[in-house]
Parts: C-alpha cells; sequence; structure tokens
C-alpha cells in the first residue's frame, strides 16, 4: 500500500519473528529476538526516526532520498555478526517511507551463517524456487569453520550469481582435501562478478593456494585481509595470471604483505589500508612494492593499544611513494599531541600530497578526551607551520 514519507506503521498486535512492529515513527524497543539488544545499525536509524518524531511536537519529512542515504550507510556498518538481510528487514518497519529501501538492501544481501551441509541444501532449494532472486543479490558472505560447505555451496551456484559484486569468506581452515579438486573453476563459475573479496580469520595451507583463489576471480579489484595466514611462504611456480587489485586493506596478515611483494602483485596498488599494530614494517614493504602507482594511504591504528602507545610510529617510510596523493592516519587522543604529529607527518617529503586527514578515535579512550579539550588555536597553528 503506497504511503506518504513519514507515515507511521499501523501499530501491531502480535510480534513479528519475536520482534514486534511499531507504533511510531522512531518509536522502536530496545529488544530485539529474545530480549537481545538490538544491532547499533537498527539502533542508529531509530534513533535518528525518533529525533524526526519528537522534534517541535511534529513530524519533519525528510526528502526520500536523504533516507535512502542513511539507510545505504546503516547497510554497510551491520556488525560482523549480524545476518544483514534479517536486520534490514527489521529496520524496514520501522517507517513506511524506509520500507521500500530497506527491502532492496535485504535482497541484495546473501548471509549464510553456521549452516551445516543440509542447511544449505535447504537454503539452495529455496532459492531454485525463486530463479530472480539469485540476480538481485550483490553482497554474499559465508562464515561456516567447514570448509566443506563452502565447497558444495561453490558447485551448486556455478553459473547464478551473476551480479555478486562483494563476496565475504569467514571459513576457517583451507583443507584442499574436503573439497572438490576443481574448486577453484567452480569458484571462478560461481563468483565471476566478484570485484571486492573480505578474508577473515581464514588459515590458507600454503600462499600458493591463497594466490590460486585470487586468480579465480578475474575482475577483483578490492582485497580486504582480517588476520589471513598462510602456512607456507610462496614459492616457484607464479600465480597463473597477473593480479590486478588495486585497493587493498590488511589487518594484522604479514603473510599476504609476503606474498604480494614476492609475486610483485603488489605494484598495482593504488589504495592502502593498514591497520593493527603491525602498521610500520608492513607498511614500508607495501608501499616500497607499490612506490609508482600508490595515491593514497590510509593507516588505521589498532583499538587494543595501551593508552600511553605512540600511534605514529606506526606510520611507514613513504620516501618511496612520491607520487601519493591523499594521506590519512586513524589514532588516538594520546597521539594527539602537536609534538609528536608534525615530526611524524613531515619525516619524508611528498610533492604531490594534495590531501591529508586525521581522524581522532574518541569511542573508547574516555580517559583521555580530557586531554583532547586542552587544545587551542595555537597548537593547529603550530601544526600547520613548515617545517
Amino acid at each position: 500500500m503506497a504511503s506518504l514519507p513519514g507515515t507511521p506503521l499501523p501499530p501491531a498486535s502480535q510480534p513479528h519473528d519475536g520482534v514486534p512492529l511499531e507504533l511510531e515513527a522512531g518509536e522502536v524497543l530496545t529488544k530485539g529476538d529474545r530480549g537481545n539488544t538490538q544491532s547499533s545499525s537498527t539502533l542508529a536509524a531509530t534513533k535518528v526516526g525518533e529525533l524526526q518524531y519528537r522534534l517541535s511536537g511534529r513530524s519533519i519529512e525528510l526528502p526520500v532520498e536523504l533516507w535512502w542515504k542513511i539507510i545505504d550507510f546503516l547497510a554497510g556498518d551491520i556488525w560482523n555478526t549480524r545476518d544483514g538481510g534479517t536486520q534490514m528487514r527489521k529496520l524496514a518497519r520501522v517507517n513506511r517511507a524506509w520500507y521500500t529501501r530497506c527491502r532492496v538492501c535485504a535482497e541484495e544481501r546473501l548471509d549464510i551463517m553456521g549452516r551445516d551441509k543440509k542447511g544449505v541444501h535447504r537454503l539452495i532449494c529455496r532459492l531454485d524456487k525463486h530463479l530472480g532472486r539469485y540476480s538481485a543479490i550483490k553482497r554474499m558472505r559465508f562464515e561456516n569453520k567447514k570448509i566443506n560447505t563452502f565447497g558444495s555451496f561453490a558447485v551448486r551456484m556455478a553459473g547464478k550469481l551473476t551480479n555478486v559484486e562483494t563476496l565475504v569468506l569467514n571459513i576457517g581452515e583451507w583443507e584442499p582435501g574436503q573439497l572438490h579438486p576443481r574448486i577453484f573453476l567452480y569458484v571462478r563459475a560461481a563468483f565471476e562478478s566478484v570485484t571486492a573479496l573480505h578474508l577473515a580469520w581464514v588459515s590458507f595451507p600454503s600462499a600458493v593456494v591463497f594466490g590460486r583463489l585470487l586468480c579465480a576471480l578475474p575482475r577483483l579489484a578490492s582485497l580486504t585481509c582480517s588476520r589471513v595466514k598462510c602456512k607456507r611462504s610462496f614459492v616457484q611456480p607464479p600465480v597463473p595470471r597477473p593480479l590486478r587489485v588495486s585497493t587493498i586493506d590488511l589487518l594484522d596478515s604479514p603473510d599476504v604483505v609476503d606474498f604480494l611483494v614476492e609475486t610483485g602483485a603488489g605494484a598495482s596498488h593504488h589504495h592502502v589500508t593498514i591497520s593493527g599494530l603491525t602498521g610500520r614494517r608492513q607498511g614500508s614493504r607495501v608501499v616500497a612494492v607499490a612506490a609508482q602507482s600508490l595515491s593514497s594511504f590510509h593507516l588505521h591504528t589498532s583499538w587494543y593499544r595501551a593508552l600511553d602507545f605512540d600511534d605514529l610510529s606506526l606510520l611507514p617510510d613513504l620516501t618511496p611513494a612520491q607520487n601519493l596523493c591523499v594521506l590519512s592516519v586513524h589514532i588516538s587522543p594520546s597521539s594527539f599531541i602537536v609534538q609528536w604529529l608534525k615530526p611524524a607527518l613531515l619525516r619524508t617529503p611528498l610533492p604531490n600530497l594534495r590531501e591529508l586527514g586525521i581522524t581522532v578515535d574518541l569511542s573508547r579512550d574516555s580517559q583521555r578526551r580530557s586531554n583532547f579539550d586542552d587544545f587551542d588555536d595555537n597548537s593547529y597553528i603550530y601544526a600547520d607551520r613548515p617545517a
């Protein structure tokens, strides 16, 4: 039923999937399924809705296009431990103006989390009854510690997921003996359209197997690795084809850095993000191999650092990256000290640098927030002065 933007959903007398529909736009319960607190994305959206509804005692209707941008942002910010499709369907119940966009975002995701082979088989059978559902999926997430379940899924999906752009894998140990001998051919047939690969907590038997997975995705342009390991380092023969990965995001994955350096695959990187406490050493190696093509570098320090830790000490040697245009650092308040900032950021000349970004994380460092308030205008002027 059509409705004007801002029209609240009607009250619900019975809960649906354990979560009751809301009475008014923004009036959302803080408890979800079985009494658990709702995800941050849902709560953030409902806070916005609550403000819209309560301000001046009446509803202020924002443009639908603005809501769509907010919903798209929330869709990309769902916790890794949550089923993204389910979360977006819950969010769709908040307000009629949100319903269509939330449902579209939900249909664009396929999250398979913790299912065994039988569960995956039942899911595929349901999808096969509505073949049009496959073409709508743009983001695929597979989280299961049994690699053979992923192998079976890849075999069944050959030629079906034609529009998937992002593939997220959290599959634990990659055990070749549990997979089809031609698994990489099936991966290519199932995920040929993938441009972004996210790997989290995956352990490969060797760097060669890791390289073959990357080569099985012919359109791969972006690679994110969080704590990815290779038990054996890279050895000849080289990867089957040259890799052209323009964007790389690494968190505590030194084995991946070894692969990128030894194969030369890192030479095509335009955008590099390094996170974790190994940032300086690993970042310097990546910068060195990608020196000619590198245009942006981002350092994101680890959240578990000590309060008195100088995050800027992790900034790698950027001297080889003479074409660098964008540099950004994500640091804690304890590192936001003028005497540290200037020497660290001006350590090497970067003639083509056009943008410098400094993000200070105040979310977890409550003990240091008061220090951040001590800065005056002269402190920022000092940081801006030429060397």
